[in-house]
């Protein structure tokens, strides 16, 4: 791979340029969630982090917790951008998390990597070549996290 990066396990993530014109808050938790993952946090235990940060909370146990669901509950199964994804939204909303936007989210994370990669497992996401997990995840999980907050500020979270 030529260019700067961060190899975190067999993770690369690349720096992120962010444009100026994003939105302050935007730009703050993308760069946050990057920081997160070079220093070793996977998919959803990062996801669950920023949930709770964005909450003022914090709970180590279950950041700890939610690497279960990385790599696809650790066999290769359901995506754990999405698993995280799911918990940062119930962590953030959960009056509104299990009946309105997580179902939201699923439906868009099908119809946008389900349909590109054959399906939602890390397995089909990733598929026989491993290299693609450094190509393909960082990307996949910040695209993820940018919807979970699109569908949260449609629902009135307003995250000033």
């Amino acid at each position: 791979m030529t260019g700067t990066g961060f190899v975190v396990g067999i993770f690369i993530f690349p720096e992120r340029i962010i444009k100026k014109e994003e939105g302050c808050r935007i730009r703050d938790d993308v760069a946050r969630l990057h920081q997160l993952l070079r220093e070793g946090k996977c998919c959803a235990s990062a996801l669950v982090q920023l949930g709770l940060e964005i909450r003022g909370q914090e709970n180590r146990q279950l950041v700890e917790a939610a690497s279960a669901l990385c790599r696809g509950v650790q066999s290769g199964l359901t995506c754990g951008a999405l698993t995280g994804a799911a918990c940062m939204l119930n962590i953030i909303d959960p009056a509104k998390a299990n009946t309105e936007l997580i179902p939201e989210l699923a439906e868009w994370f099908i119809a946008t990597y389900g349909k590109k990669y054959g399906g939602i497992s890390c397995k089909e996401i990733i598929g026989s070549d491993v290299t693609n997990q450094t190509g393909r995840c960082p990307a996949l999980i910040e695209a993820t996290f940018l919807q979970a907050k699109s569908i949260l500020s449609d629902y009135g979270f307003d995250f000033d």
